[in-house]
């Protein structure tokens, strides 16, 4: 996975193309007032473009982990106006926001700060909270920003950080902008004890969340009084301390008992590592750990997907079977252990692992990909098909398995659903061009009658708005 840095040129590349991606229009709509229609509309604009320009974690256990954690704290909160979403930006600064529509965003860099679960709790419950009191939509009703430009360029520059650089920019009116933009104490307040009772209601005890308050104030002293972009949006480190203590000690008799560590969560750590980490230092690392606690199957883990990476096959194999002996049965190496097998075109015994894996976790978008991955290998397109529609619907973030329903509906001269799913794999591989081309084929060969039509047609006038052209 490749690393991107959204230092200060980064992030005044990003509003700049921005700008420039979005065509200007006169006043936007929700000056009347912000429906959540139109909140879905703005989170959806500013996700699109925003994939244009970061690198979005799609490591399928990662993306699943993520949006699993998030879907337990947004089950607390009743029925919502909008299905969220989780994403991993892979970027080492400090920092989560949320948008409009349900999207929540964290970057590598603060996930890399946590030892519990809880923590990354505490984090996605605040974000969650954000949108479920619709504060961004306040405050962006209260701004007034007068193009759907010049509040994507503004969302850029509050949630993403850094100084924005005149000459990059067209117009100086998204940084003025950005600063209205940014929560208030109220806001702030309100989304730290909405969070509380969410991560309470889970299961998770809030202390958590006091623990990442304390992190991010020892990351600003190392940093030399650099303020983290996640202080710089969600401001008042201090005074919010001292209201969260309070919140803990007028709730003490109704915090849950202390939970036991998710064993997933250090292995979701530690494949995050392995992603945007160094491979050469996660060995060390995991080898001098494996040294300490020779039992613990975890480092032995880390050390296959560190040998992995550096393309030692025979060592990361050794090291995989190392950690399963040791947890004989443990889904989330044996899972691992079967992709490596398949990526090394050993189908047979990756079939294997993958088979026991499915009777006793038939739920496991991951497990149901690969074997859908297997069946195409082997021209069972029927069995594949019915395999990668079952992920789709359980994991809509796995980008790959668009691609790969496109390719197989193509074979079976669907030609609607396989430009619809080719579309769908392009425009989140930001491929514009090739999206808007798949979408007017899909608009050409699918009925108007199909359940994806109405979709194909909001995607094909949303890139044309955008300029995308086609060329003939």
């Amino acid at each position: 996975m490749t690393r991107f840095i959204l230092d200060k040129r980064w992030t005044a590349l990003l509003v700049a193309v921005l700008l420039i991606l979005t065509p200007l229009r006169p006043a936007f709509a929700f000056m009347e007032g912000l429906t959540i229609e139109k909140e879905k509309q703005i989170g959806e604009e500013f996700v699109l473009q925003l994939q244009q320009v970061v690198t979005l974690v799609d490591d399928p256990f990662l993306t699943s982990y993520i949006n699993r954690l998030g879907q337990r704290l947004v089950s607390q909160m009743g029925p919502q106006p909008f299905k969220y979403r989780f994403f991993i930006i892979a970027d080492p600064s400090v920092n989560a926001f949320a948008v409009p529509g349900g999207y929540v965003f964290i970057h590598t860099g603060l996930i890399r700060l946590m030892d519990r679960e809880g923590e990354l709790a505490g984090v996605l419950a605040h974000e969650i909270s954000h949108i479920y009191c619709r504060h961004m939509a306040k405050t962006l009703e209260k701004a007034k920003i007068t193009s759907i430009a010049a509040l994507m360029g503004a969302l850029a520059a509050v949630f993403l950080g850094g100084s924005i650089a005149p000459g990059l920019i067209a117009s100086s009116m998204a940084v003025g902008e950005s600063a209205m933009l940014k929560y208030s104490r109220d806001f702030e307040q309100e989304a730290d004890a909405t969070g509380f009772k969410w991560m309470t209601k889970a299961g998770y005890n809030p202390r958590d969340m006091m623990a990442i308050f304390k992190k991010m104030a020892r990351q600003r002293w190392y940093e030399g009084g650099d303020i983290p972009i996640y202080l710089s949006t969600h401001p008042d480190i201090n005074s919010r301390q001292v209201e969260y203590a309070h919140l803990l000690a007028k709730n003490q008799d109704q915090l849950p008992s202390p939970r036991p560590e998710s064993p997933d969560f250090q292995y979701f750590s530690v494949k995050l590592e392995a992603s945007v980490g160094n491979s050469g230092q996660l060995l060390r690392r995991m080898t001098q750990e494996a040294v300490r606690e020779p039992k613990n199957p975890l480092y032995y883990y880390g050390e296959a997907l560190a040998q992995a990476k550096l393309e030692k096959t025979d060592e990361a194999i050794n090291d995989f079977k190392k950690a399963l002996s040791l947890s004989p049965g443990n889904p989330l190496i044996q899972r691992d252990l079967a992709i490596y097998y398949f990526q090394r075109n050993r189908y047979q015994e990756a079939l294997q692992l993958l088979n026991d894996l499915s009777h006793r976790y038939p739920q496991d978008d991951v497990v149901l990909y690969y074997l859908g991955r297997i069946s195409q290998e082997r021209k069972q397109n029927d069995q594949a098909l019915s395999l990668f529609e079952k992920v789709c619907n359980l994991n809509p973030a796995l980008t790959e398995v668009y691609y790969n329903l496109g390719t197989l509906y193509g074979e079976k001269g669907q030609l609607g659903l396989a430009h619809y799913y080719l579309g769908i794999h392009s425009l989140r591989s930001r491929a514009l061009t090739t999206a808007l081309f798949h979408f007017r084929k899909a608009m050409q060969n699918l009925p108007t009658t199909d359940l994806h039509y109405a979709e194909v047609k909001r995607q094909v006038a949303r890139l044309e708005k955008m300029r995308v052209k086609v060329p003939n």
